[in-house]
């Protein structure tokens, strides 16, 4: 493969073209940049997908909170978001699907001792009193509560609670990290636990749009379908090689930003100290896989009117969603169609990984039917998804490795997923850190 050089010294090169790097190269775009991504869709995990007549989120779903950073950059993009108008709070549990219009009478409905829901209740409004100002703040990894939360294991935290209880909190482990709760930190369950009850808004077109729209205010500063090999620091630049269109080029720039996961940053840069050698490699991600399928009702007949997402406990199936519940109801009646969308947990996952899409759709559509029999018969087509990489694991001890993660070496910066608090906000949090050190350098 012939390699070319380009002469000139760009003032930036983006690595990744996720939310976390398209963000970060989107803030730098009045200056010299060059985004690489090695797909030729930009976005990672926010890839969104079309099924009948609808289009569904394969990765990322749902913009959390009105004036979260995420929700603000979608304003300034001018990516239309709208409010999902759920009006049932609902779980899955012991065969049944229950919903309600809050979150007391969910706990009412759940089949759990009254003594159990009453410990239940105020376990939670302990934990809502001392640490839900979190979902309203910035994260900040030396906060003495973020701290506390990510020094002991979900289970550990959870003390002596009763079974009933712990097993609820088992699945929004799962549903928040990948794995169970004798593996990961309570941080991110909680914030699903508190997120769950506030607005969330869905994007017109999927979530895509986002990163999509990212792209294309960066022109031709973005290069999709460009793969990196190799990131190497030199005397007073950065050289980036890189294959294109069957080509290997190289580039250079006084700074570079690595926006991919842990694992591929490991590959690619070379010569990385020791201290940033060793906490990357301590990154381990639980992986997921998410199922679609288009049925010849609407999905409001099986989950009942108002319910948009569904935790799940005791299935193969962590939670559902229902993504034609964001479509105008005139459309929904016109195409007479619904969709459901489904997703696993790390363990299943990683058993399905090695089946045929045929396969993982059957045995997932298998599991849906043991929940919502009354769907038997009424699947038209389905989509499969596998993301290895779903989401980094957060174990106890994460807090104290975070600053290593985050700090540069030398002109090379660090931003997406393993830099910062998680999902989507997250992302967008991780690129606004990485761009205030290059415009500082």
């Amino acid at each position: 493969m012939a390699e070319a050089k380009e002469e000139n010294v760009l003032d930036t090169i983006v690595v990744g073209g996720g939310l976390a790097g398209l963000t970060a190269a989107y803030r730098l775009r009045d200056r010299d940049v060059l985004l690489l991504e090695k797909e030729e869709i930009p976005g990672g995990r926010t890839v969104s997908r079309k099924l009948g007549p609808y289009v569904y989120n394969a990765g990322a779903q749902v913009i959390l909170g009105d004036s979260s950073p995420l929700a603000r950059l979608a304003d300034e993009l001018d990516v239309k978001r709208t409010l999902i108008a759920k009006s049932k709070l609902p779980f899955f549990t012991n065969g049944k699907l229950y919903s309600a219009s809050g979150q007391i009478g969910l706990l009412r409905k759940l089949p759990m001792s009254l003594a159990d829901k009453l410990r239940f209740a105020w376990f939670s409004l302990r934990l809502k009193r001392k640490y839900g100002s979190l979902a309203d703040k910035p994260f900040d990894p030396k906060d003495p509560k973020i701290i506390e939360l990510n020094s002991t294991t979900v289970d550990q935290f959870l003390g002596s609670v009763p079974r009933s209880v712990r097993d609820l909190w088992e699945v929004f482990a799962v549903v928040a990290t990948t794995t169970g709760g004798d593996v990961v930190t309570p941080y991110h369950p909680l914030m699903v636990l508190l997120f769950f009850l506030e607005d969330e808004y869905f994007v017109e077109g999927g979530t895509n749009q986002l990163t999509i729209a990212l792209c294309r205010m960066l022109g031709e500063k973005a290069k999709l379908g460009a793969e990196v090999v190799e990131v190497k620091e030199m005397d007073d630049r950065v050289q980036v090689t890189y294959d294109l269109d069957g080509a290997r080029k190289t580039a250079q720039a006084r700074q570079c930003i690595m926006a991919t996961q842990a694992p591929i940053t490991l590959k690619v840069v070379q010569d990385l100290p020791d201290w940033k050698r060793d906490v990357l490699a301590r990154i381990e991600y639980g992986s997921m896989t998410t199922a679609a399928f288009l049925l010849s009702e609407p999905s409001e007949r099986f989950l009942g009117k108002g319910v948009w997402r569904v935790p799940v406990q005791g299935q193969m199936i962590c939670a559902l969603t229902d993504p034609s519940y964001t479509y105008p109801r005139e459309f929904k009646e016109e195409t007479g169609q619904g969709l459901l969308r489904v997703y696993t947990g790390d363990k299943v996952s990683k058993e399905l990984m090695g089946r045929s899409d045929g396969e993982v759709a059957e045995t997932l559509m298998d599991d849906l039917v043991a929940m919502l029999p009354q769907i038997k018969g009424k699947v038209v087509e389905s989509d499969v998804a596998h993301w290895y990489h779903a989401l980094p694991l957060w174990k106890p001890g994460h807090d104290a490795i975070y600053p290593n993660l985050q700090a540069p070496t030398g002109r090379i910066h660090y931003c997406g997923d393993y830099t910062g608090p998680g999902f989507m906000n997250g992302s967008v949090l991780t690129a606004y850190r990485v761009v205030e050190e290059i415009e500082k350098a």
